[in-house]
């Protein structure tokens, strides 16, 4: 069973790779360290909503507001199917990882 929903954005770019997914828990600061060791991190705290973005080394940038369970990925234009594919295993397994955390 999937930890997440996904659903492909549609905006004014056609070509543009962006997706939304829906997680069953919250963003929060705890599980996006858990990106650090795959992605540059950026938080924006100051921001009336608090706020992240992820970029991936293949060019995949992760955006959301902290302690949401939505964020908005975008794949780059070169290997977008690649790029989406590696990056859900990557969610699957730190979403599971999570999981097993809360169970201890």
């Amino acid at each position: 069973m999937k930890q997440y929903e996904c659903r492909k954005v549609e905006n004014c770019f056609s070509g543009a790779n962006i997706y939304e997914y829906c997680l069953r828990i919250k963003a929060d600061e705890g599980f996006l360290e858990s990106f650090t060791s795959v992605a540059s991190l950026k938080y924006y705290k100051n921001f009336p909503r608090p706020c992240f973005q992820a970029t991936l080394s293949d060019g995949t940038t992760l955006k959301g507001v902290i302690a949401d369970s939505v964020i908005r990925v975008s794949f780059p234009d070169n290997q977008p199917h690649s790029s989406k594919d590696n990056f859900e295993t990557l969610l699957e397994n730190l979403l599971k990882q999570q999981a097993d955390g809360r169970e201890r």
